[in-house]
């Protein structure tokens, strides 16, 4: 396809054009690069030199650190020199990154390529995520290189759009080394040619990264970067602590001949910069104080003084910096501030490696307040990441830090007004509060140095912290929400805080916390059940599955105050918690309006169909979660099935499940009203209102009565549904409570259970009720008689004969016939024949009574007949058996339809009854 076809002698300059053709659309456009564009969102903007976040960036005084500035110049410069990699190193607050930052400004118009500035305390320059992103994003927009590079990066993003969340070996070799080789081997770029280019890569503060491996890794791709054929064409400065594992990784014998190494400390006269720079910054402080500071000498505060501070720094800048910062604030007096750091002195007992810098700090911190509240955001401040479950919280901004706290307006402004000498504050509200120097975050992270300033940023303790907040946010939350009848505004803390607080206490239960504790009794559970709800209704399944996942977070909370109760004293805060946070265990109650149509009215009972089925079910681990939720649409059709003239299929049943929950039901617990819960609100807009009972103890019955009718003869479904039913029936029966329906679905099935079902069948028949004493009677006897070990008789030639010859045990007896559901649905036996074939005595009455189940409609009717030509000597095994087979000659067992369990009353929902029939049979589920 071209374009303005058969067209001749015109131009056309710097345009653009987009040609449509049906749903074709061609673009014609050179200065459009979408790699580039996907680069730009997943880089790294604040990492670069001369980021607006960084500003003001460190740098270097005029006149100081020049013998430094002059060893990197002339490395930078020199084009004959071998080495290509700088390591510049030195403790903290020396400087290094004033160095880079020095640096990166000097030659950005010449050899500077592209730089990376690493941050502790800011998620995204804290980590190698981004790191190749960055860096080639810049080499394809820089103003030299960009034209040569931009081509290929951007052809690179463009086929593979998934290279921005690749490992990083392969975001290097994409992004960077290929588009080099293609310069040099399809364009032809010479050795020569290459060093007339911008080459420098600077990376500064990669001991700020937090993973330490990553740190060896970043060095390792660059060393093997550099030792290939052709090497990468890219010289690096790398600035660092001496920290072991880096000190290691330069190590590596195949750094040797490509790396010159600098230590910044004393011997490059710091003591002497240090002076310089402060003279320059006490006369800044003295002019811009004005009146207060106008009877002030012109060489305040003297050289003696400033020789004082010189020796305190240490050769650390990051010293004299921060003691500028504190004394230069706008809210105090220059002199006395000068005066409380000089009044300063390093007890001879404190330990420490940075004694004078620790004593500052300690001194910067005392005039705010030691609260709670204060080190909890001091927290959030110092290590964000990796602590949240949506990265929008990890910042921190103003905004931020006063939603997750649950503070009022210009609340963290006034708590950290007094930390400008060590925190960057901007004035918006959008922009991070950061740390100006690590030096500070090691020493508050640090319990021997900072003694009660110490902040434990461990995960559980950042996960406690992140919890105790989000609690404060729902229990607030949870009031207005009642107020206004959950119909009014949401913010996006009081969502995450409600979707995501169990999230946070499944990472922190392995410990304890008295505030913990206090905060959880504050929920109002039903409030936050129903608030959580009104968040995530976006299709029924996230509805139903936000449910399940609350249910799940109350019933952690019992468990973990149930192991605080062993193992510790019996608080009554804990019995206090337990009660509360098991209100939903047996079931709950959801109010359905009347004035529901028919057809709205329809749908709903199918989608609570679909919600108790989805939790009443057991949902094995080793499935996927896709599979669990076919296995509860296929059951919830099954139920369906049993209706007689119905119209719902699976794909309508599915339909439901991807559609908006019905309608906005309030959840209550099952045999209480929350006080908040305002009956004369719920009724003002309509006639009445009704509930339905949810009662986990019910579900369990009707689910287990109908796997048993699933594996009755004749009756066929999906082979997921009939699995499930041979593998649960047993559990739900005994999750339920002892009835006439599940007490005779026992004892007819009672061949089928193993010995670790058997022996829970019986526990649970003994609780049955005196009116069910005559079934479960039977059941017991049953039971036991199946348990009990069959004899083996020897004949005279040693085999084995009689009752026990060639048997199993219970569990392989039964695990057989488990295994082999065609038993069940009816297909005849070889064993009943020969049974059958025999006179009926005791041993062979007692068989047939304890494999009914097994027997199918033809072998029943058989055996039925042989039973009534007994002798009167087997009369009591006899009427037994005679009961059985009469029950399993029947076309079809009873069912839940044809005898109504006690579970969810429909009836109560509206004083009109319903017309369709089928609705009228639902009501039995």
């Amino acid at each position: 396809m071209s374009f303005f076809p058969n067209s001749q002698k015109f131009t056309v300059n710097n345009s653009s054009f987009i040609n449509v053709a049906g749903d074709y659309i061609q673009r014609d456009d050179r200065d459009y690069y979408p790699g580039l564009e996907i680069l730009h969102r997943n880089g790294i903007q604040g990492a670069v030199y001369n980021s607006e976040q960084r500003f003001p960036p460190p740098n270097c005084h005029p006149g100081t650190r020049t013998q430094v500035l002059e060893i990197l110049r002339s490395w930078i410069t020199d084009v004959a020199d071998t080495t290509s990699i700088h390591w510049l190193y030195g403790g903290a607050g020396i400087g290094k990154s004033a160095v880079a930052q020095t640096i990166s400004e000097e030659f950005a118009a010449s050899h500077l390529a592209a730089t990376f500035f690493f941050a502790r305390a800011d998620p995204s320059r804290n980590n190698l995520t981004s790191f190749f992103i960055t860096i080639s994003y810049q080499l394809a927009t820089s103003p030299t290189l960009g034209p040569l590079l931009k081509h290929p990066i951007d052809l690179a993003v463009r086929e593979n759009p998934g290279i921005v969340h690749a490992i990083l070996e392969e975001q290097f070799r994409d992004l960077i080394v290929l588009p080099c080789i293609w310069l040099t081997t399809t364009c032809r770029l010479t050795t020569e040619q290459w060093k007339d280019l911008p080459r420098l890569i600077v990376i500064d503060g990669l001991d700020e990264c937090i993973d330490i491996a990553s740190q060896e890794r970043l060095l390792s791709i660059i060393r093997q970067a550099k030792n290939t054929t052709p090497p990468l064409p890219f010289e690096f400065l790398i600035c660092s602590r001496p920290e072991p594992r880096i000190r290691n990784a330069f190590s590596h014998q195949a750094f040797h001949r490509i790396l010159d190494c600098t230590d910044i400390g004393e011997s490059f006269g710091s003591g002497k910069d240090i002076a310089n720079y402060l003279r320059h910054e006490f006369n800044r402080i003295r002019r811009e104080h004005g009146r207060s500071m106008a009877h002030a000498a012109e060489d305040w505060p003297g050289n003696g003084i400033i020789q004082q501070l010189v020796q305190k720094a240490c050769g650390q800048f990051v010293y004299a910096a921060t003691v500028i910062k504190y004394v230069g604030d706008y809210d105090g007096f220059p002199i006395e501030r000068l005066e409380i750091i000089l009044k300063i002195t390093v007890p001879d007992d404190f330990d420490s490696p940075y004694p004078d810098l620790d004593l500052l700090y300690m001194q910067i911190l005392s005039v705010c307040p030691e609260t709670e509240l204060f080190f909890d955001v001091m927290a959030h401040i110092l290590r964000p990441s990796d602590t949240f479950f949506d990265k929008r919280f990890e910042q921190t901004s103003l905004m931020i830090i006063e939603g997750l706290f649950f503070l009022p307006k210009g609340k963290v402004w006034a708590l950290l007004s007094r930390l400008h000498s060590v925190l960057l504050i901007p004035e918006n509200d959008h922009d991070n509060i950061t740390v100006r120097h690590a030096s500070f975050i090691d020493f508050l992270t640090d319990q021997k140095r900072s003694g009660r300033y110490f902040i434990n940023t461990d995960m559980e303790e950042r996960h406690e912290r992140v919890l105790f907040y989000l609690l404060k946010i729902i229990s607030r939350s949870t009031i207005e929400n009642w107020k206004y009848q959950f119909e009014g505004a949401k913010s996006e803390f009081e969502d995450y805080a409600c979707t995501y607080w169990g999230a946070h206490f499944q990472k922190f239960k392995n410990s304890s916390s008295s505030r913990i504790l206090t905060a959880l009794n504050w929920v109002d559970l039903c409030g936050l059940l129903n608030t959580t709800l009104r968040y995530k209704n976006t299709s029924s399944k996230v509805f139903i599955d936000t449910l399940q996942s609350c249910l799940n977070n109350f019933q952690s909370v019992v468990q973990w105050a149930h192991a605080l109760r062993k193992s510790s004293n019996r608080l009554p805060i804990l019995d206090n918690l337990i009660k509360q946070y098991i209100l939903f265990d047996l079931g709950f109650r959801i109010s359905i309006p009347s004035s529901l149509s028919t057809q709205a009215r329809e749908i709903l009972m199918v989608a609570l169909l679909v919600l108790k089925t989805h939790l009443i079910l057991y949902h094995p681990r080793r499935r996927h979660w896709n599979a669990v939720d076919r296995l509860v649409l296929e059951m919830t059709y099954s139920f369906l099935t049993r209706l007689p003239d119905t119209w719902w299929d699976l794909t309508q049943v599915g339909n439901i499940m991807r559609s908006p929950w019905p309608a906005r039901l309030p959840i209550l617990p099952l045999n209480m009203n929350p006080p908040q819960f305002d009956y004369d609100f719920w009724n003002k807009y309509r006639d009445n209102f009704s509930m339905i009972k949810l009662d986990y103890v019910e579900c369990h019955k009707e689910i287990g009565l109908h796997c048993v009718w699933i594996l009755s003869p004749g009756v066929f479904h999906m082979e997921d549904v009939v699995l499930y039913a041979q593998d649960h029936w047993i559990n739900h029966v005994l999750d339920a409570l002892p009835s006439d329906e599940t007490l005779q679905a026992l004892l007819d099935n009672v061949a089928l259970l193993n010995k670790e079902d058997a022996t829970r069948a019986l526990e649970w028949a003994e609780g049955a009720e005196e009116s069910q004493d005559q079934l479960a009677q039977q059941l017991i006897m049953q039971i036991r008689r199946h348990l009990k070990p069959r004899p083996v008789n020897v004949t005279s030639n040693g085999s084995q004969s009689g009752r026990g010859a060639d048997s199993e045990s219970v569990n392989e007896h039964t695990s057989r016939n488990k295994a082999k559901p065609s038993l069940i649905m009816g297909k005849p036996t070889k064993n009943v024949d020969h049974i059958l074939d025999v006179l009926a005595s005791d041993e062979m009455l007692q068989i047939l009574l304890d494999n009914v189940a097994l027997s199918n409609k033809e072998d029943a009717r058989r055996a039925l007949e042989l039973a009534k030509a007994t002798e009167e000597s087997q009369e009591q095994l006899i009427q037994q058996l005679l009961m059985r087979h009469g029950r399993t000659s029947q076309t079809k067992p009873s069912s839940i339809i044809e005898k109504p369990t006690k579970g969810i009353d429909v009836d109560q929902l509206s004083e009109n009854k319903v017309k369709h029939r089928w609705m009228e049979k639902l009501r039995c589920f």
